[in-house]
């Protein structure tokens, strides 16, 4: 089948169709000039971001919670649901293969993937949404390895909703482009900025694996 041809089903008799589905990765995994740990790539095009968009349900969103099933908003304002997937596993499937690639060529962590119980999800944060400097890691989570974010908003739709790290500078332009993985070890401090306008939505998930040592 052509990328031209290629339709996203997601359930019996509902699909949506795209040209510029691709299974391609990434012929290029940019570092962040500034700290190395810090990778990102451009992973999805416009269309597959809006087809993934296009399956959320009103009725799933939950508040985000924090390390002991907590809502905290003054710590983490968003609204969270799971990744829609069609029957071939897309598009969680393409992640796990950019995150290999990444783990290959510059982290080289013992990784196993996704964990069942700590799935990837679509992050909304409107307005006033946020989330302060955190670590993905620890103590009941204790196996993440890789964390990724993978911007679905163009960026001209939202203001605010930064993806920052700790005492370091990233390349904020890149990381807003609609369809670019951010990819970064889990034990990296870092926040999502609030968001002044409009809506972000995202991709964030976890790589799993051994726990570090």
């Amino acid at each position: 089948m052509s990328n031209s041809e290629y339709k996203i089903e997601f359930e019996e008799n509902q699909s949506i169709e795209s040209k510029d589905i691709t299974n391609e990765l990434p012929t290029k995994i940019n570092l962040n000039n500034k700290f190395c740990s810090i990778l990102h790539g451009q992973l999805f095009s416009e269309k597959e971001c809006d087809a993934i968009t296009g399956q959320l349900l009103d009725e799933l969103w939950l508040p985000g919670k924090v390390e002991g099933n907590n809502i905290k908003n003054n710590m983490r304002k968003v609204e969270v649901q799971p990744v829609p997937m069609n029957k071939e596993g897309w598009p969680l499937m393409q992640v796990i293969k950019f995150a290999k690639q990444a783990n290959d060529v510059n982290y080289k962590f013992n990784c196993y993937g996704f964990l069942e119980e700590d799935t990837p999800s679509i992050m909304r944060y409107k307005k006033g949404g946020h989330y302060d400097w955190h670590l993905d890691i620890g103590n009941s989570v204790s196996h993440r390895k890789l964390s990724f974010t993978i911007q679905l908003t163009d960026s001209k739709e939202y203001e605010g909703g930064d993806l920052e790290f700790l005492g370091t500078k990233v390349n904020t332009e890149a990381f807003r482009k609609k369809g670019t993985c951010i990819i970064y070890p889990s034990f990296l401090t870092h926040r999502v900025t609030k968001v002044t306008k409009g809506t972000r939505d995202a991709i964030v998930g976890w790589v799993h694996g051994v726990t570090f040592k």
